[in-house]
């Protein structure tokens, strides 16, 4: 037997293999996940990826594109630039469109008779297909850092509700409870309260520009609140702490119907498995009944 079509085939498997390895979640690294979680911020000026690279400036003259969408909240809170997410269109579009003529190689070379057009055909269509594969991985882990995002929001109004009672003013209650987090959200708020004060703007008016940003109703509400603490001079710890207790029931009400879900997710294969082992049991002595 020829070498040329095991090579081949194994080539293909491992193509496929990598394929389907890039489009499945990875698990989250702990270690990762804990530095950022406490790491100290970065300088600004020491940013490493200041200067775009070739495949981010390729994606920079993508976004003119007709008819392409591009999902900027999504991308805003998961911190990825519109570059870089047409940057992965564009990879997933030409790897549909090669992998058909790369298959169609191996066919031949194995000696295994396939349509000359079918490349052709089914190059195009699959390129449409993983054009937005990117499109559903970034709506879902904008979904998961969203809910991060609220989770950092909630704490962040406790904190604010705590520098109100120990008598800060307004904007010093947003500037030194944003100071304590060292998370992705409390930065966020950090650089927002930091360029409304180089615009020499009052801090709610920077929370308002990121709430604008990430599509976060939250913030904006933190903001408003705010507002009317540093204008009129209400007095807002009671509704910090009311608008803090609402958002940690609203994440715990989400928590629960997602936990439903897995639920009823898992009655099928629950089912199937116990029908499998009714079938087993049973079969050996129906089988000697009817012999």
């Amino acid at each position: 037997m020829s070498p040329w079509p095991v090579l081949a085939g194994a080539v293909a498997a491992g193509g496929l293999a990598l394929l389907i390895a890039e489009l499945r979640p990875a698990p989250p690294d702990l270690g990762q996940a804990l530095d950022r979680l406490h790491r100290a911020p970065a300088d600004r000026g020491q940013d490493p990826d200041e200067r775009p690279r070739w495949y981010d400036r390729i994606g920079e003259r993508s976004l003119t594109l007709r008819g392409v969408t591009i999902p900027r909240r999504e991308l805003a809170l998961i911190g990825r630039t519109p570059a870089r997410f047409m940057v992965h269109k564009l990879l997933f579009a030409a790897l549909g469109l090669v992998l058909p003529a790369y298959l169609g190689a191996m066919a031949v070379l194995v000696d295994v008779g396939l349509p000359f057009a079918l490349p052709l055909v089914v190059g195009p269509l699959l390129a449409g297909l993983l054009w937005f594969v990117p499109d559903a991985v970034v709506r879902g882990e904008a979904k998961e850092a969203r809910t991060e995002y609220l989770h950092g929001i909630a704490a962040y109004l406790e904190l604010v509700a705590l520098e109100r009672a120990a008598d800060c003013g307004p904007a010093e209650a947003l500037r030194r409870a944003a100071s304590v987090g060292q998370g992705a959200v409390f930065r966020r708020i950090r650089d927002a309260l930091e360029r409304a004060a180089t615009d020499r703007l009052p801090p709610w008016a920077g929370l308002d520009a990121l709430a604008e940003e990430l599509g976060l109703s939250p913030l904006q509400d933190v903001a408003d609140i705010m507002r009317l603490s540093g204008t009129d001079g209400a007095a807002v710890y009671d509704t910090l702490r009311a608008r803090a207790k609402g958002l940690r029931g609203e994440l715990l009400a989400e928590d629960l119907a997602r936990a439903n879900a897995d639920s009823e997710r898992m009655v099928a294969p629950g089912a199937a498995l116990t029908l499998l082992m009714t079938v087993l049991i049973v079969f050996p002595a129906l089988h000697q009944m009817l012999n």
